[in-house]
């Protein structure tokens, strides 16, 4: 064990045996260092047994309790099936729906079963049931006379949303189900999201008709989409950058070739992350010589297709170049391991992100490495500073070599002891933080976060709020009806603060307006979150839930509403 480590678990024991009661500071020390052996031997009152075994479980160490219920840790259409016919609360009925929907079962709709038109007054407004039973009918299910006189009484209530019904009845329209759209909705950008999510989701030959239908321009499309038309050059560069997302065929070059300069990061990369299609546009856009890395590495497939020289150039300038996104891709590209496997190991553990550290681990068993080179390289970052290195490390390891033992905790550096002292400050405090986002144009989200539940995860949000860190940067991912994502310093979905941070995950349900961390495995996360617009309960456990929007009927609003590249203004800390 690390001297750092033995001296955290040593203040753990002296603490807990000075304060029976298991306070935060145990707590939040102890799955810190990710070592739960002094914890399982301490002797606690009864009433503080659900707080240790959870602290166990989050460290999540060989032998630690199961955090999750079996139903959501491994699910199975026959145990959600049985769970769906015993559903009463909205929270279990919208539950039971969605994995059930999640397993493509014809009998999703037994989930509402029983609901009626009186039940409408009690159903949760924001708990959104349109996309979902569209998906379980274009599945098989049939909705019963009384589960309609449910969904109009809904209506009746205000408590069904335009967008999200007109995006539902798309699928249905496109799918043969249905045979003609709502009236148009306004052309907003939340809405040409909402619709042209529906629209990657259905049948291609369904959808290469409407292109070509559109002609020119793709504004021609809304109408189709059940939009009211609009001129807007915005809503034009939203839907371009989603078909490319979506990877529609037979999206006109001319479509795509006028949306190349757009200033939002995320949509230049989408947009021309496609360009494989368009030739030389894609080398010229690819080797340009002002092209940011991230950039140039978001091109690199479609390169490889058109130009294999340029493209091996291009990446071993990325290989060996200061991102560590960049790096990632590039590694990805490889084929085979390098003749300088060792050089590119050590590039990738002095990098101050985990993405090229995680490429690595999982190319080194695509390029069939042999298992002694394998865990002599990951030994190497068992040590690493950062514990998410160390983790990710392991678990490749345990792959290779069951008998790998558990990592040993790493130092704590000045910015650990920083977040570590905030953790606990905010848990002893023991009411929420709550963070204000404002974005372009006046328009805010509250944002409260439980410090009790993720001390170590709010601490960090509000360290990286105090530091100015969100300011100025852009919104990279919205996906309706599930999430609206920020955080990220590149302004796509790539990149970190140069460190991470422990999960700590819960069974807090992720209902509508929940603030969760954005991973690229368990312990990975440090600036990049998410907000969902809906009930998302297959991310309950999965990723750590830091608390929820302040004020639903308000934030949840503008959430909807909001364009992707929305510029974040600010994040404050309000109280």
């Amino acid at each position: 064990m690390h001297p750092g480590a033995y001296t955290l678990t040593l203040l753990s024991l002296t603490l807990a045996a000075q304060h029976p009661d298991m306070g935060p500071k145990v707590l939040i020390h102890s799955e810190w260092a990710r070592q739960s052996s002094a914890l399982i031997s301490l002797r606690i009152p009864t009433k503080e047994q659900p707080r240790l075994d959870l602290a166990l479980a989050r460290i999540g160490a060989p032998g630690a309790p199961a955090l999750l219920p079996l139903e959501l840790d491994h699910p199975t259409k026959d145990v959600w099936e049985g769970l769906a016919r015993k559903a009463k609360s909205p929270q279990d009925r919208f539950t039971a729906l969605y994995f059930l929907n999640r397993f493509k079962a014809a009998d999703a709709l037994v989930a509402l079963e029983g609901l009626g038109a009186s039940d409408a007054k009690t159903w949760p407004g924001h708990l959104h049931l349109e996309g979902q039973i569209a998906t379980a009918r274009l599945n098989g299910s049939e909705v019963s006379e009384a589960l309609q006189g449910f969904l109009d009484a809904l209506k009746a209530e205000g408590k069904v949303d335009p967008v999200r019904a007109q995006a539902a009845q798309l699928r249905l329209v496109m799918a043969g189900k249905e045979k003609a759209l709502f009236l148009p909705v306004k052309a907003t950008a939340g809405a040409v999201l909402s619709l042209m999510d529906s629209f990657n989701r259905s049948p291609a030959p369904v959808r290469a008709a409407m292109l070509k239908a559109a002609g020119s321009d793709p504004l021609n499309l809304l109408p189709a989409l059940g939009c009211a038309p609009s001129k807007d050059a915005a809503l034009r560069t939203l839907i371009v950058q989603r078909l490319t997302e979506g990877a529609a065929e037979g999206v006109p070059a001319a479509w795509i070739l006028a949306e190349v300069n757009s200033p939002t990061p995320s949509i230049r990369q989408s947009v021309l992350g496609y360009l494989g299609k368009l030739g030389p546009v894609a080398v010229d856009a690819a080797m340009a010589p002002q092209a940011s890395p991230v950039f140039q590495a978001s091109v690199l497939p479609s390169l490889r297709a058109l130009a294999p020289i340029e493209a091996d150039a291009l990446r071993a300038k990325l290989l060996a170049g200061p991102s560590s996104v960049a790096r990632a891709a590039a590694i990805d590209d490889l084929p085979a391991a390098p003749a300088d496997l060792e050089a590119l190991a050590k590039r990738c553990y002095a990098d101050s992100n985990l993405e090229s550290a995680l490429e690595l681990y999982a190319a080194m068993d695509r390029w069939k490495v042999p298992v002694d080179r394998q865990k002599e390289i990951l030994t190497r970052f068992l040590h690493h500073p950062d514990w998410g290195w160390r983790y990710q490390a392991y678990l490749q390891l345990k792959k290779v070599d069951p008998a790998t033992p558990w990592p040993s905790a790493p130092a704590v550096r000045p910015g650990d002891k920083t977040l570590l002292d905030e953790a606990i400050r905010l848990a002893k405090r023991g009411r929420p933080v709550r963070l204000r986002l404002t974005f372009s144009g006046k328009r805010v989200v509250t944002l409260k976060l439980d410090p009790r539940i993720a001390p170590m995860n709010v601490a960090n949000l509000v360290l990286l709020a105090k530091k100015r860190f969100f300011d100025g940067h852009r919104v990279p991912r919205i996906v309706p009806d599930f999430v609206v994502q920020m955080g990220s310093p590149l302004d796509t979905m790539d990149g970190g603060p140069g460190y991470s941070v422990r999960c700590e995950d819960s069974t807090t349900w992720y209902g509508p307006g929940s603030v969760g961390m954005a991973l690229a495995g368990k312990d990975t996360g440090g600036c990049q979150f998410f907000i969902t617009t809906n009930a998302t309960p297959h991310l309950t456990g999965k990723y750590t839930r830091v608390g929820e929007v302040a004020n639903p009927d308000h934030d949840l609003k503008v959430l909807d509403d909001l364009e992707l590249g929305a510029k974040i203004e600010s994040v404050r800390v309000v109280d």
